[in-house]
């Protein structure tokens, strides 16, 4: 996807991702790939809401 860089120092860090809604989550999980790449420790995605498939 390439949408985002990281340009910060990201590794051992534990960084929680804070998105207002997650419907598909291919946006976090994006970020999340490429912060892991970067060496973060773990990811957190707090969310106010998320939609659910039915």
């Amino acid at each position: 996807m390439d949408a985002f860089s990281c340009n910060g120092d990201v590794r051992g860090q534990h960084i929680a991702l804070l998105d207002d809604i997650v419907t598909t989550g291919s946006t976090v999980a994006e970020i999340s790939r490429l912060l892991l790449l970067h060496g973060a420790a773990s990811i957190q995605v707090w969310c106010l809401c998320r939609t659910l498939k039915s």
